[in-house]
C-alpha cells in the first residue's frame, strides 16, 4: 500500500483490526487469522481481501512471522490502542519514502489546492487521472479502478481533508494531520516561531504537504486552512511582524483576518 501497489481493500480500520487480532491472539496461524478476519461465506477467490490487508500490516511493521511461521505482533501496542493512536502512528511512518506512489499521489492532492474542485469527482475525473498518471506512470485504468479509491480512504483517515460523499469532491484541510505532525515534532507551548522555524519543527512526514515552500514562501490550501483553524480555535496564534525578514503567504482567503501574509506562529496550547 505504502511501498507496494495501492489497493482498495486495506482500508485503515481493517489494517488496525488485523493488527489488534494478532496482538491479542498471536502467535497465530495465518489461515486461522484469515478465518477470524473474514467470515468463511465471504472468503472466496473473487472476494477475499485478506492478503492486501495482511501485506499492509506487514509493511507498517506491525505484524510478521516468528521462527515457527506463525504470525506475531511486532509493533508497539500503544500504536494500535485506538483509531487515533493508529492514525498518529501511520502519519509518523507512511511518508518516509518520498519516491513512493502513495507519497506522490497525496502530495499531488495537496499541491492542487482548489483546482481539482473544477473537475468533479476525483475518482473518475479524466484530468485528475491524467495528472497522476504523468507523475507516477500508473495506468489510467488502474488509477480509476483501484488506486484513487484506495488513496481516498487513507487521505481522509490521515487527516488531510474531506470527501463529499455524493460528489467525491476533495476539500483540502489538513488540520488533523498538522496536529499530528506537531505532536510528533519538536515544537514547544508558549514559544513564538518564525513560520520557517515552525515548519522545521514539524515531523518529517509533513514534507508531503510542503513541496517547494522554501522557494515560494507560499503554503498550500490544505496547510493554510489548518493554520487558520488552529488560530481560530486559539490553539496557535498567527502573527504578522512588519519588520520580519521573511513574509510567508497563506492560500488567499479574503474572509479571514489573515487573508494571506503571516510571519510568526505562537503555540498557545499543548498539542493533543
Amino acid at each position: 500500500m505504502f511501498i507496494s501497489s495501492i489497493k482498495t481493500e486495506p482500508i485503515p480500520e481493517r489494517v488496525l483490526s488485523i493488527s489488534q487480532i494478532v496482538a491479542d491472539r498471536g502467535p497465530i496461524d495465518e489461515k486461522e487469522l484469515e478465518s477470524i478476519l473474514i467470515p468463511s461465506e465471504l472468503n472466496t477467490a473473487k472476494t477475499s481481501y485478506f492478503n492486501p490487508i495482511f501485506e499492509t500490516a506487514k509493511e507498517l511493521e506491525l505484524i510478521g512471522y516468528n521462527e515457527d511461521k506463525k504470525v506475531v505482533f511486532i509493533g508497539k501496542k500503544d500504536d494500535i490502542k485506538s483509531l487515533t493512536a493508529f492514525r498518529l502512528f501511520c502519519n509518523s511512518v507512511v511518508f518516509k519514502d518520498s519516491s513512493s506512489d502513495f507519497y506522490k499521489i497525496i502530495s499531488l492532492f495537496l499541491e492542487a489546492n482548489n483546482e481539482w474542485l473544477n473537475y468533479g469527482s476525483v475518482t473518475t475525473s479524466a484530468e485528475v487521472i491524467r495528472i497522476i498518471n504523468a507523475e507516477t506512470g500508473i495506468s489510467s485504468n488502474k488509477l480509476e479502478k483501484d488506486v484513487i479509491l484506495g488513496v481516498r480512504f487513507w487521505i481522509s483517515f490521515l487527516g488531510f481533508g474531506f470527501f463529499q460523499e455524493q460528489t467525491k469532491l476533495f476539500l483540502p484541510n489538513m488540520y488533523t494531520a498538522l496536529k499530528d505532525f506537531m505532536i510528533l515534532g519538536s515544537l514547544e507551548k508558549g514559544k513564538e516561531y518564525s513560520v520557517e522555524e515552525f515548519l522545521d519543527g514539524l515531523h518529517d512526514g509533513s514534507s508531503v504537504a510542503l513541496k517547494n515552500v522554501g522557494s515560494s514562501l507560499t503554503l498550500n490550501l490544505a496547510m493554510s486552512n489548518a493554520l487558520r483553524l488552529l488560530h481560530d480555535n486559539k490553539e496557535i496564534e498567527l502573527k504578522k511582524h512588519l519588520d520580519s525578514e521573511k513574509i510567508w503567504h497563506l492560500f488567499p482567503n479574503e474572509e479571514h483576518e489573515f487573508t494571506s501574509d503571516v510571519t510568526h506562529i505562537i503555540i498557545k496550547m499543548a498539542v493533543k
